[in-house]
């Protein structure tokens, strides 16, 4: 009788971009983007190191992203993986990395303290939510971001 073996874990990372927010244009959206995926390698490196030089055993959640986030960064020789974009309101956002954190993830917010917004001859610089990440096994975040569509 064939022996039942776990399914193998298959990295994501999710970019989640707000797309509720009419001064996030493609080229915001990109940048952005970019700041979540920087902010999230950031995190999962100083995250390794933590777990690393840590003298006690790190726990099971701990070993689970510490593994996963080094199989998401040698599937490529470009040391990234599989990364989607997809698309979230500004109210859903919280909410969706709030819930992931509870769960076997690593997610967060991208806030960027001076977004900036034309208004006519004005050019303000807020702090804005903008978008956020949330990385960890694609079957295992199918419940939780499977509602949302790509990002268009």
């Amino acid at each position: 009788m064939p022996m039942n073996l776990p399914d193998p874990k298959v990295p994501y990372l999710y970019i989640l971009m707000r797309s509720d927010l009419e001064s996030l244009n493609p080229g915001k959206m990109v940048a952005q983007g970019a700041h979540a995926a920087n902010q999230f390698t950031h995190n999962m490196e100083a995250f390794q190191e933590a777990v690393a030089a840590d003298g006690d055993s790190p726990n099971a959640k701990q070993n689970y992203l510490a593994n996963l986030f080094a199989q998401w960064k040698t599937s490529t020789p470009h040391g990234f993986g599989v990364t989607i974009c997809l698309d979230v309101s500004g109210y859903q956002l919280p909410l969706v990395v709030e819930a992931a954190n509870n769960f076997r993830c690593s997610a967060g917010v991208t806030h960027d303290p001076s977004y900036p917004l034309q208004d006519g001859r004005t050019l303000h610089l807020l702090p804005l939510d903008t978008c956020g990440f949330v990385f960890g096994d694609k079957s295992d975040l199918r419940i939780l971001l499977g509602q949302f569509d790509l990002l268009k």
